[in-house]
């Protein structure tokens, strides 16, 4: 079934995102505690030039980032010091054309498949498997207003709760909650989070009584699934 227009936004700089990366058939992406540090060198890796990433959570078979795009004055001097020979076909046309929003759009889409495609490689290769690991095209919908990112963000952290993978969110090792709480993960904008939050308290907080609130007697419906 082809995936609907509303989950293939458009990505604009400045632009928050809700994006979920979902397996194919939904094989299990990660195997031992190896490869939830992979995934995460991988996205780091692929995505921390193009992206500001707020939060994360690495499920059984997908996985759930709250992104906001960086702007393109920005993403054009990073790609000032790539390589030619290192610059994907995306990236060269919009070097050439920057005021082409499709372009940009189509470079960062590119970006997030180089990432997803690069982390397959590396499951593949562990687990002697062949062949596609995640749906295609990954979704993502763009987020309109605070509200909302409040909501997102709030809403992948507590993914794992919602899922009964864990009965206490906060506790679930593989989402980036504990990380922003502590601020000891310098690949998250910590600094915007919580300041987007009113601080750790109000963070802290906020997640808590939207979690009680939504988690019982069920949870809200999410845009992507």
């Amino acid at each position: 079934m082809p995936t609907p227009i509303k989950f293939k936004a458009d990505f604009y700089p400045g632009v928050f995102y809700h994006m979920l990366c979902k397996s194919i058939d939904g094989i299990l992406l990660f195997g031992d505690r190896k490869d939830y540090g992979a995934f995460l060198q991988k996205a780091y890796s692929f995505l921390l030039d193009f992206f500001e990433l707020w939060s994360y959570n690495l499920l059984s078979n997908h996985t759930h980032f709250i992104i906001k795009v960086k702007s393109a004055d920005s993403i054009l001097l990073f790609l000032s010091s790539v390589k030619f020979e290192d610059q994907t076909l995306s990236m060269k046309r919009f070097i050439e054309q920057p005021a082409d929003a499709g372009l940009f759009s189509e470079m960062i889409e590119r970006q997030v498949n180089r990432f997803l495609v690069s982390y397959a490689f590396y499951y593949n290769d562990k687990y002697t498997r062949s062949g596609g690991l995640f749906r295609r095209p990954f979704r993502r919908v763009q987020i309109e207003d605070e509200a909302y990112l409040q909501q997102a963000i709030i809403y992948c952290h507590a993914n794992a709760e919602k899922h009964k993978i864990t009965d206490d969110f906060r506790k679930y090792p593989y989402s980036s909650y504990q990380s922003i709480i502590q601020g000891n993960d310098e690949h998250l904008a910590v600094d915007a989070v919580l300041k987007f939050f009113g601080g750790i308290e109000k963070m802290i907080e906020t997640h808590r009584l939207q979690v009680e609130y939504y988690y019982k007697p069920k949870w809200p419906t999410s845009k992507l699934e």
